[in-house]
């Protein structure tokens, strides 16, 4: 089954925090399973709110110039960085865990521009291919010292499933980085792709500005411990860059799969409060990850409290009540992704990172190339948006959202308790 993308949008209510638009953007490699997991063709989207043309370069990661151009309001770009197969993007994961030095981006420009990359995959060319992904660069705003992992639970993976896998990836970017990993959770032996057996922690990887690595998991070698990287400290001396997910993976128990993966930000920009919109799929797998970054962290839904999770522990919320939308709080910051789907099958699903809430920040996007494409592949889906309640003024491609055309159907708004 073919996936639907459903690209969300948490504009004027969310913080500014996680504005996407930068002049740099840092790109770490990701990894992907194999047989229907295997990337096929990979794309960069560069848009910008300026309507004047700005230049930018994209580099590998050791600064060589592989592409150079330009880009305005009305002219986004797309950059194919393979029609198929591993790349400087996707990385073999028999490849992982050692240093890379030729792997993923680095995209400079003279004026803020939006990045996002997104393939398909699954060994099949075309619209063929069963599974897709995309993930957001959020620029500057990237930059930390210290995250927490969040993937696909895929907690009933079976040996046969070889396809499964989930990863977290960082980018140096600045020379001489010293990067440790740690999880208080799980202290048994993983199987790491490349690297074989071993055990967290993972002390003094240095990388310098550009370089990266990889960090997978293979769940039918982990089948006691598939979401054995959820919560892991990633830490550093100095700022670096991290994307995190399963390729493939799923949070439902029922054997389909798909990719879930994105850009997240440190634990400077988390936050304790959230509101999250269901998408379109089953109440198996549209579901929010909340990650602890402290011991003691009280974790409430629509006021009503769940559960009170340490350091490095998750809590998995399990479907949405009849409004669709939920509102997390919790006693001390957190990371917060959020599983989606695009239709009832488990096949048609994604994960992303999603921000806390910030009432005094507004904020427009301005533009999202291609938000229906990856590469010639159409594919259909919605866009959810989150707005304080009274007095918001939405304007999608300068038409207030209530003068669309007829063949638009907009829901709601709906009220979040």
């Amino acid at each position: 089954m073919l996936k639907r993308l459903l690209y969300i949008l948490v504009i004027l209510f969310s913080s500014t925090i996680f504005a996407q638009l930068s002049k740099t953007h840092y790109i770490p490699p990701i990894t992907s399973g194999i047989s229907n997991a295997i990337p096929n063709d990979q794309y960069i989207y560069i848009s910008t709110p300026s309507d004047g043309l700005v230049n930018f370069s994209i580099k590998r990661a050791n600064g060589n110039i592989i592409e150079s151009d330009q880009v305005s309001n009305t002219v986004p770009y797309i950059y194919t960085i393979t029609t198929n197969g591993y790349s400087d993007f996707v990385q073999d994961a028999t490849t992982t865990g050692e240093v890379n030095s030729d792997k993923g981006f680095i995209i400079e420009a003279d004026r803020p521009i939006y990045v996002s990359v997104r393939l398909n995959a699954g060994g099949s060319s075309g619209s063929s291919a069963p599974q897709a992904g995309a993930l957001v660069s959020k620029g500057d705003n990237a930059l930390g010292t210290s995250f927490r992992v969040g993937t696909y639970t895929s907690l009933n993976a079976a040996s046969t499933w070889t396809n499964y896998l989930s990863f977290f990836s960082f980018m140096a970017t600045e020379d001489n980085t010293t990067i440790d990993l740690t999880n208080e959770r799980v202290t048994s032996s993983l199987v790491f792709e490349g690297s074989g057996n071993g055990s967290f922690p993972i002390n003094n990887i240095t990388l310098n500005r550009g370089q990266s690595y990889v960090v997978a998991i293979r769940i039918d070698k982990n089948t006691n411990i598939s979401d054995g990287l959820i919560g892991t400290l990633i830490s550093s001396d100095k700022p670096i860059v991290v994307n995190t997910g399963s390729s493939n993976g799923s949070f439902a128990e029922g054997g389909s799969r798909d990719y879930g993966i994105d850009q997240i930000v440190g634990a400077d920009k988390i936050g304790d409060e959230y509101i999250f919109v269901k998408g379109n799929g089953g109440n198996s797998f549209e579901n929010v990850l909340i990650v602890a970054n402290e011991d003691n962290t009280e974790i409430s839904v629509n006021g009503t409290s769940q559960s009170t999770i340490n350091t490095g522990e998750y809590f998995l919320i399990e479907g949405y009540g009849e409004l669709n939308n939920m509102y997390v709080s919790t006693s001390k910051n957190v990371f917060a992704y959020q599983g989606i789907g695009g239709t009832a099958s488990e096949a048609n699903q994604g994960m992303f990172f999603v921000p806390p809430l910030n009432c005094g920040s507004k904020g427009d996007v301005d533009n999202i190339p291609g938000i229906n494409k990856i590469g010639s592949r159409d594919f259909s889906g919605g866009i959810n948006i989150i707005t304080k309640k009274d007095g918001a003024e939405i304007l999608i491609n300068d038409l207030d959202i209530g003068d669309l055309e007829a063949s638009v159907q907009v829901v709601g708004p709906t009220g979040v308790t």
